[in-house]
């Protein structure tokens, strides 16, 4: 390891050892995508806590597609607040065709 020695001047007399080493790992996007189903995705995304900011999807529905936030999910109804949209709407689980995540 590469460890080296530094004088602080806000610490007189003591000496701070940082680590240089880092790691880097690249992540394939494919894998979160495709990773989960429609209905897990779904799932997950209702299972966030309520002050984690909710992220931007695409949802596919009777083959139109869908923008918005999954604001809840009740037995097998979604409410989908649109983009830019005050309300919110109720679609049905079975109608739904994928979901991807655009923005967190």
């Amino acid at each position: 390891m590469n460890m080296k020695k530094v004088d602080l001047p806000c610490a007189v007399g003591k000496q701070t050892i940082h680590n240089t080493l880092k790691r880097h790992m690249k992540l394939n996007e494919e894998n979160f995508s495709t990773s989960y189903t429609a209905e897990e995705l779904v799932e997950l995304l209702s299972r966030l806590p309520a002050f984690a900011p909710k992220p931007v999807c695409k949802f596919i529905i009777n083959d139109r597609t869908l923008f918005g936030k999954l604001e809840h999910k009740k037995e097998s109804s979604l409410f989908i607040r649109h983009k830019f949209g005050k309300k919110v709407v109720q679609y049905h689980m079975e109608q739904l065709q994928s979901v991807d995540i655009l923005k967190y």
